[in-house]
This record gives structure tokens, sequence and C-alpha cells, in this order.
């Protein structure tokens, strides 16, 4: 057995661990729904704090992004169903997070190394925060996340007929295309991390790859950060298929935050670190545009 194969069940039994912890904090907690489901979030987020503390690495917390939604969906699609809500509605959101959170958390699977290796933003805070690294690694790394993807995650209480303690529920029936079109966008951003994420890893893969190189064919040829734009149109459409369920436009509050982070922190951070290690980047970065060609 490799030691990417032992990292990886590692992995898999922390998770196991987690999903564990959160079923028994929503059984054991009281309140509305979206109240205990935000304990049990939280709750699995302490205890990923603690295995990355156990082992030096922050990166086992990169799949609790990818998972948490489907578990939700799981949580509310098979364990607290509701008839308020068309199935098919349910059906369809399900579908579209379970495609998203298993396909990215593969993507990671597939690219993660080992507890030897650790994501470069991480080792980034460690070496420049000393002793301060783990309030950055609880707050920072860990609890804040859970929070934006809770956030992002709050349509889901609308779609599947939960909305108790968030607005009066709606009776009426949702907005079949506004619908369609949310779980298109999100279907569509889904499609585009498949494809921009599969091209990177078949680019590192590449025979004699020299560290300066930049992907410039493919999707990756149109947009620096494909994979960026999928995840944004992703929540973009959640937020959509929220408001068809009766959500009100302060549920959209998740999407924003999630285009937020990624215009504001993400893609600068990728920009940097592109732009020290390979001298190509600023004439690729006049070329092509970030995330629309012809406009940003």
């Amino acid at each position: 057995m490799t030691s990417k194969t032992k990292a990886l069940l590692s992995v898999t039994l922390a998770y196991a661990i987690t999903a564990a912890l959160g079923i028994l904090t929503y059984q054991w907690s009281t309140g509305a729904t979206w109240e205990r489901f935000l304990y049990a979030d939280i709750a699995m987020t302490v205890w990923i704090y603690a295995v990355s503390v156990f082992t030096r690495n922050s990166s086992s917390y990169d799949p609790f992004w990818s998972l948490i939604p489907v578990y939700f969906v799981a949580g509310l699609m098979w364990f607290e169903p509701q008839a308020m809500t068309p199935m098919w509605t349910k059906l369809l959101v399900s579908v579209v997070v379970t495609l998203w959170g298993l396909r990215l958390t593969w993507n990671w699977a597939r690219g993660w190394p080992g507890w030897a290796h650790e994501d470069w933003r991480y080792v980034d805070f460690r070496s420049s925060q000393g002793r301060l690294f783990e309030l950055t690694n609880f707050f920072g790394i860990h609890l804040v996340p859970t929070l934006m993807v809770y956030l992002g995650c709050l349509p889901f209480f609308w779609i599947f007929g939960h909305p108790d303690g968030l607005t009066v529920p709606q009776t009426a029936s949702p907005s079949t295309t506004l619908m369609v079109v949310g779980g298109v966008i999100s279907f569509a951003g889904v499609a585009f991390e498949w494809v921009a994420d599969n091209a990177l890893a078949e680019f590192r893969k590449r025979p004699s790859p020299q560290p300066t190189d930049i992907l410039q064919t493919g999707i990756w040829g149109v947009i620096r950060h494909p994979n960026y734009l999928g995840e944004m149109l992703f929540w973009i459409g959640l937020a959509l298929s929220g408001l068809a369920a009766g959500a009100p436009l302060w549920s959209v509050a998740g999407a924003i935050i999630m285009i937020l982070l990624f215009l504001f922190i993400s893609i600068p951070l990728k920009e940097r670190r592109m732009e020290k290690g390979r001298p190509d980047w600023p004439e690729h970065r006049k070329r092509v545009r970030a995330l629309i060609p012809g406009v940003y």
C-alpha cells in the first residue's frame, strides 16, 4: 500500500467520524432545522480542525468544502423529507450538488500526494505567522469558510421545504422557469470545473514539465481561471434555485460572498503566485482575460 493510499484512507476515516459527529449533533440539538444543521456544521468543523492540528496539515479541511453541501442535501432529502415542494425540484438540486461535491472531492484526492504535502497558502501562513498561525488555522482556514459555505447552502432550506424559523413558509408553487435556469447555471459551473480541472491534471502530467510553463490550451487559453468561474456559477445557480422555491432576496448573500471571495482573495492570491514563478505571466495576463473573454 502506497503512502498516498494510506493517507487517503486516514482522511476517509476522519470524514466518516465527521459525518457521525454531525448526525449525533443534529439529533441531540433542538431548534429549527437550519439551527440544528448549523450546530452540526460547527461541530464537524471543530473536529476537522483537531485533525489538522494532530497531523500538522490544514489540507485535511479541503474536502470539507465540497462534502458538506452533499451532506446537507442528503440530510434534507432523505432524513428530513417534506412534501411542501415538488419532488422534481429536490431531485434537480440534489443531482447537481452531488455531482459538484463528488467531482470536486475527487479532483482534490487525485492531486493530493499525502500528508507530506500541504496547500501552498497554508504553508505560507505557517511560515509567516509563527505561533499566531493556529488562530488563522481555526478561524481563517476552518470556521470562516464553513460559515461561508453554510450561507451558500441557505437556499436548500426553501428548496427542500424547511424554511421554518427563517421566513413564513411559501405555499405557492415555485417558479419552474427560474428553477430550471438555476439548475442549468449550476450544472454549467460543474461542467466548467470538470473540463478545466481535467485539462490542468493532464497538463501537470506532461513529459519534461518546466515549472515556468503556463497552460494556454483549450478553455485555459480563453480565460485564466475557468475553475473559479465554474465555482461561482455553481453558487449563483443555487441562489437562483432558492429564489425560485420562494426564498427571500437576502438568501443570495452566500452566493454574493462566494463571488467576492474569488474576485478579491482567491484570484489575486493565485495571480501573485503565478507572477512570481512564471516570467511570461504578465504577457499572458494581457492576452487572456481572468473570467469573461473581452470583459474581465
